[in-house]
């Protein structure tokens, strides 16, 4: 739909987000893959390095979204890297004063979504999940309307980047004229919707049911490949391996394979990942039960998404979230994140319900509230990843968090040799009735 030609200038330099802090506070950074899974197999191999050649070292970081330092792992290099002398300034653009929005040299103050336009198809996963719509019976158009005016000095994001553009002199190019409102009728103008349904009749009603229809293929997903047949289902991914004919898997060898071929190529040519080899085989934990490092910390920390809160969101607000106990727990007038441990192993260590503990391990401390029980098997325990909240007790990125940053305790290394993915679900830590302490290092 854009009708002017659109050019990233940054194009030909970028960073995993997993080493952003390394990059900033060193310098330079070589690392392969080009930082995202979605990429084609080749790229997984090639090496890339920051600065880029004829790039620029970064001086400027424009924070945009979640928090890093409750969502990222190893997190306290993240705190540290905003006070390195190399960032020179950093801009936040943000609803919540929340997470690293405290580094910020200037705050753009972002309106929530009851303060501004949008349109979206309700419960879809696009992007990551295509033609798949979660937990609803049919396809649900929806419009999200503007309740009030944006409060305060508060803009909404695309208020804010408007107003950017004017000052850099291109407004026209990047508005065309248009405010959100006028976004949204071009975005439904240019879909089917308008057969079914004019704009000005949508924007009264809000929303439009999708009805199924009764002619559409309803073949049964791989049928095709047990049958030997093109593709005929809406299957999402790399193109099939069979360009003219359409058929076969998106293999190399257009087959089911218990020994990856493309990966078997890799390996053949030296590019050998112990982590990701080509036929699938039991790979130990880098930090577990049975690694050295459970001599110093015994406990394996399971930290999954968590249960209440959406990644950050809903946290760290004020909101009704924090009455639910399972979630954060009030003690001495303060929120904290909580820890369930096996009564086995808070019985060792003195630790009862609604104690506040330490846990800690080489990459720093998070203080939360104790949950004792049997949820979790001795020598585990169990909490939640992606706090909005970064609240240290001493200097940044070196000393203890109250806030229930419990990425801070998480390895920082990549998910295989050449996937610059994330790989936060096995960490090894240590647990004790907190003192009071602030456990700043250096």
């Amino acid at each position: 739909m854009p009708f002017h030609s659109n050019i990233n200038t940054c194009a030909g330099q970028h960073v995993p987000r997993l080493r952003v802090p390394e990059c900033i506070m060193d310098g330079k950074f070589e690392w392969n893959g080009k930082g995202f899974c979605g990429q084609d197999i080749p790229h997984q191999f090639h090496q890339y390095q920051y600065p880029a050649p004829g790039y620029p070292k970064i001086h400027m970081l424009w924070k945009y979204g979640g928090p890093w330092i409750g969502t990222m792992t190893a997190t306290n290099r993240y705190a540290k890297m905003y006070t390195d002398p190399s960032l020179e300034f950093v801009v936040s653009q943000s609803i919540w004063n929340e997470g690293e929005v405290r580094f910020a040299d200037v705050i753009l103050p972002a309106c929530t979504n009851f303060e501004r336009w949008d349109i979206s198809e309700f419960s879809h996963c696009s992007g990551y999940i295509p033609h798949n719509n979660s937990q609803v019976n049919h396809r649900i158009i929806s419009l999200q309307m503007k309740c009030i005016e944006p409060v305060g000095e508060s803009k909404s994001d695309y208020q804010i980047f408007a107003l950017l553009s004017k000052k850099l002199g291109i407004e026209g190019p990047f508005t065309e004229g248009k405010d959100e409102l006028g976004w949204i009728e071009q975005y439904y103008n240019a879909t089917d919707m308008p057969k079914a349904m004019p704009f000005k009749e949508f924007l009264k009603k809000g929303y439009y049911v999708v009805p199924d229809n009764p002619n559409r293929n309803k073949n049964v997903a791989l049928r095709w490949f047990a049958e030997d047949r093109a593709i005929d289902t809406p299957d999402w991914g790399p193109r099939p391996n069979n360009q003219i004919a359409f058929k076969g898997l998106q293999t190399s060898t257009g087959k089911v394979e218990f020994i990856a071929t493309s990966i078997k190529n890799f390996e053949d040519q030296g590019f050998v990942d112990e982590h990701r080899p080509a036929m699938h085989t039991y790979v130990p934990a880098w930090e577990g039960w049975h690694s050295p490092l459970a001599k110093k910390y015994p406990l394996g920390m399971l930290s999954p998404h968590p249960r209440f809160s959406f990644h950050t969101m809903g946290d760290g607000k004020d909101s009704f979230m924090n009455d639910i106990k399972d979630h954060r727990v009030l003690v001495d007038g303060y929120y904290y994140w909580i820890i369930r441990l096996n009564s086995k192993d808070a019985a060792a260590r003195g630790i009862k319900s609604g104690d506040l503990v330490r846990c800690f391990n080489d990459r720093g401390s998070v203080i939360v509230a104790a949950q004792v029980g049997e949820r979790v098997q001795p020598g585990t325990v169990h909490t939640y990843e992606s706090c909005a909240v970064y609240d240290p007790l001493g200097k940044n990125g070196r000393s203890a968090d109250r806030g229930g940053c419990m990425n801070i305790l998480s390895p920082d290394r990549y998910m295989s040799k050449y996937a610059c993915g994330m790989a936060p679900n096995t960490a090894q830590i240590e647990v004790e009735k907190w003192d009071g302490g602030i456990y700043e290092t250096e």
